[in-house]
């Protein structure tokens, strides 16, 4: 009795887990096709962990910068020593300079060049390059403010010392300001004195005066004292009076003068010239004492200013090269000693400018652009005067010709060989389409090439 009835218990218990196991399975196998047909959830995108800076948080000895660091053994014992960078150390080229062809000339004035000296400028590393003509946007007046832009004059004046020391050393005596020496110092808004920079700028003008140096400035073609609207008119003596209070702050004599332009013809010359004549009468004494006119190649040739210099005492500064380009009807040598004979009631020692076309140069604009050096002196050139070289190789221009006329001794290692194949292209080419500007939000027109010759 007991066996059987065990043996259908112990059978029953089978039968429960063969079912249990039947329904498991059968579980199991639902289960796996609903997977099946259940479309699978999307799956979002793991969020990147933000890169950290090692030099942010990680102490020295795990930075991965090794600037300024000193050298260490990698198999050395102990925290590792930091690595020291050394400075790079940038070797002058060795130049070849080509010999010159020598030439006669009995001129023993001076020689000069303009705002930029290209062997200072092109120091390297770049931020050993000297020059005066640092600058910036009015953007960057608002972003900096007046004190950043104040500091750029100061670096100005600071690297002025050094050309004027470079000049002395290789001989030229005769030098222009860049006109960009404060930025936006005449500008109607954002306009400020130079008194800030006083000291300076007088110590710039001691260095000029100890070596007889003679420094000028050339305010640029939107200086219009002849144009015919007032806003103009105004914002062309305030930048003449910024270009004074400079040179009278660095302490320069009557020589030191500001050379112009007559500028533009406004489809009237007469009346422009009257205009012109009365803006220089107007002129507060210190500013008209120091104005030159000089003739241009587009709108007002030698003849047509010297009747306005004799007029109001103003000197004529003669360039050689626009001469050829708009010439007068009268000679060169006629036209020197009407020119000089103002220069001598006025006690001022006489300059004149000297460039030459590109070579390859045939219309008017190509003419225009100023060769990279000159390669003679305008026979009519007098003795004893002085001469601006306004060409594109600076310094190098002038030691050209102090070579080839033998007129100063030159250091070799100052001389930089000349472009191998110039053309008549340039990097700043003047446009002949009407340029345009924006002052106190006035639109300033210059004459362009079809309104400026009468």
């Amino acid at each position: 009795m007991l066996n059987r009835q065990s043996l259908r218990m112990s059978s029953q218990g089978i039968s429960v887990r063969r079912s249990a196991r039947l329904r498991s399975v059968s579980t199991t196998i639902i289960d796996s096709r609903v997977r099946s047909l259940s479309p699978e959830p999307a799956r979002l995108p793991r969020a990147k962990a933000p890169k950290r800076k090692a030099s942010a948080r990680a102490p020295p000895s795990q930075s991965n910068s090794n600037e300024n660091a000193e050298s260490s053994d990698p198999n050395e014992d102990g925290p590792s020593r930091k690595k020291t960078r050394k400075s790079r150390v940038v070797q002058e080229p060795t130049y070849i300079i080509p010999d010159v062809e020598t030439k006669e000339t009995q001129f023993r004035g001076r020689l000069g060049y303009a705002c930029l000296n290209t062997v200072l400028r092109n120091k390297k590393p770049a931020s050993e390059a000297i020059f005066c003509s640092r600058t910036c946007r009015l953007d960057s007046i608002k972003k900096n403010g007046m004190d950043w832009v104040k500091d750029l004059g100061r670096k100005n004046v600071e690297d002025l010392l050094t050309i004027i020391q470079w000049n002395e050393d290789n001989n030229i005596r005769f030098f222009r300001i860049s006109s960009e020496m404060f930025p936006f110092a005449s500008h109607a808004v954002h306009g400020y004195s130079l008194d800030y920079c006083a000291p300076e700028l007088a110590k710039a003008g001691a260095l000029a005066n100890k070596y007889g140096h003679r420094l000028t400035v050339h305010p640029g073609q939107y200086t219009q004292l002849g144009s015919p609207k007032p806003a103009v008119v105004e914002a062309a003596v305030r930048d003449l009076a910024y270009h004074c209070q400079m040179l009278e702050l660095m302490g320069l004599g009557p020589e030191s003068v500001m050379i112009i332009h007559g500028g533009g013809v406004y489809g009237d010359k007469p009346t422009t010239i009257e205009r012109l004549k009365k803006s220089i009468k107007d002129l507060p004494d210190n500013i008209r004492s120091r104005l030159v006119l000089e003739n241009d190649e587009m709108c007002y040739n030698a003849e047509d200013l010297l009747p306005i210099c004799e007029d109001l005492d103003i000197p004529l500064v003669f360039d050689y090269h626009h001469h050829n380009i708009y010439p007068s009807s009268i000679s060169i040598v006629e036209i020197i000693q009407r020119a000089n004979t103002i220069w001598a009631r006025r006690g001022i020692k006489p300059k004149q400018h000297l460039s030459e076309p590109r070579p390859g140069a045939v219309t008017v604009m190509e003419r225009r652009a100023h060769a990279d050096r000159c390669e003679s002196l305008p026979e009519e050139l007098p003795v004893d005067m002085d001469l601006m070289i306004e060409a594109k190789d600076k310094e190098q221009a002038v030691l050209h010709l102090y070579r080839m006329y033998n007129l100063q001794p030159v250091i070799h290692a100052s001389l930089r060989p000349p472009a191998s194949k110039p053309s008549t292209q340039t990097k700043g080419r003047k446009a002949n389409k009407r340029a345009r500007i924006v002052t106190e939000e006035v639109e300033i027109e210059a004459a362009s090439e079809d309104s400026c010759v009468a």
